[in-house]
């Protein structure tokens, strides 16, 4: 098991303590577990305690032991009862803090009722979650290592592709057999999205008119899933020559994520379809040309749907009816919907060490989909792919 250094951890805290004392924010509590993972290295059932000023708390229900192991964050206090919260952050902070910095927008009513009314009554209680979210934004160079290993497990399933794909298999036995591959090799079989209600599914392997399906998630693929409980991903359905089969795959290894799409055939594919996938490619060479530090995010959106637009794609483009998505590319790390979104209305400039998806995708109703998506490192000169995988659509 590799832990967190207590390196990371303490950069990240230096990090959100000057955001703090810059937003007039006297202590943070962080109680998310993608939150408690990234400032403590551990998702221990537990509170973070960042005062603006002075050394953090973390006050853990359990397992204390396990916290003490697997976080540098020193002290750890045993918490057996919320009660004792108010009082932990009193001591952090040398003195009761008046304005608490709390994640509210993943944080339930009924618990932010419980810290404004009983634990916190008459204090000012503020939302940090988008202070959270910018210092996590920047990759770390260990970080940065974590999403490569992620993007070497991606490789492996692609390079495994053409040796499952048959006629016959279904696309849930072929989804099925990547993902324990994908276990087999270090991904731990869990995805992380703070969005409400995004859920998520290690992948979305579509097969010819099923990859065409829409499906209630906000990705531009969706498939029927198998059943109407989680209406998304591989189905039922058996893969058969001449259909363009979507591999879209989403690995974790060791808190951090690597989402990779790329496209197989059995024999030759729809000529339409080739067509879609060679402008998709071309999308990824001209972003190359345009996406480094200081691109605003919001204008390389509108620079891409005016590409698809230019070339005739614009009525499959992102999706095949409406409402469509409003993105081509979202942030990676230790959820797969962090900063940055390249999205409608977004301002926010790229900067270097900024890690995103890019995904542009053709969705065709009755023929199916051809998309190609990576990684990408914001470096100083430009972005870089984490994903190795050829890029060519591959016949078998």
């Amino acid at each position: 098991m590799e832990k967190v250094p207590a390196s990371e951890i303490a950069n990240r805290i230096i990090m959100l303590q000057g955001l703090l004392r810059e937003n007039g924010v006297d202590v943070a509590l962080i109680r998310q577990n993608a939150d408690l993972f990234y400032f403590t290295g551990t998702v221990q059932d537990s509170h973070l305690i960042v005062p603006s000023s002075s050394e953090p708390l973390l006050i853990v229900r359990r397992s204390v032991e396990r916290a003490r192991d697997l976080s540098p964050i020193r002290p750890v206090a045993a918490m057996k009862s919320m009660g004792e919260l108010a009082g932990a952050v009193s001591s952090a902070c040398g003195g009761e803090p008046q304005t608490i910095g709390l994640e509210l927008d993943v944080i339930p009513v009924n618990t932010f009722s419980l810290y404004s009314r009983k634990i916190f009554p008459q204090k000012n209680l503020v939302d940090i979650s988008g202070l959270i979210r910018r210092v996590r934004m920047i990759k770390s160079a260990w970080e940065i290592q974590m999403m490569r290993r992620a993007a070497s497990i991606s490789k492996l399933l692609a390079d495994w592709v053409p040796r499952l794909l048959k006629p016959g298999i279904s696309e849930l036995e072929l989804c099925a057999e990547l993902e324990s591959l994908s276990l087999k090799a270090g991904n731990y079989g869990m995805y992380r999205c703070r969005a409400f209600n995004m859920e998520m599914v290690f992948g979305h392997i579509l097969s010819g008119p099923n990859a065409a399906v829409p499906s209630y998630t906000d990705a531009p693929t969706g498939g029927p899933g198998i059943s109407p409980a989680f209406a998304q991903g591989a189905g039922h359905k058996k893969i058969s020559p001449g259909e363009v089969v979507s591999v879209d795959t989403m690995v974790f290894f060791n808190g951090y994520a690597n989402d990779q799409t790329r496209n197989f055939c059995i024999g030759p594919p729809p000529r339409r379809l080739v067509e879609a996938y060679e402008f998709v490619r071309s999308v990824h060479d001209r972003l190359k040309t345009v996406a480094r530090p200081g691109a605003v995010t919001g204008q390389l959106y509108e620079t891409v749907w005016q590409w698809a637009k230019e070339a005739g794609w614009a009525k499959w483009f992102m999706g095949c009816q409406d409402p469509r998505i409003t993105f081509v590319g979202h942030g990676m790390g230790v959820e797969v919907d962090e900063f940055p979104f390249l999205a409608e209305r977004q301002n926010l400039e790229l900067a270097q060490g900024m890690v995103f998806a890019f995904e542009p995708k053709i969705i065709i109703p009755g023929v199916g989909i051809a998309g190609l998506e990576n990684t990408y490192l914001v470096t100083s000169e430009g972005i870089e792919s984490f994903n190795e995988a050829t890029e060519e659509l591959v016949i078998s």
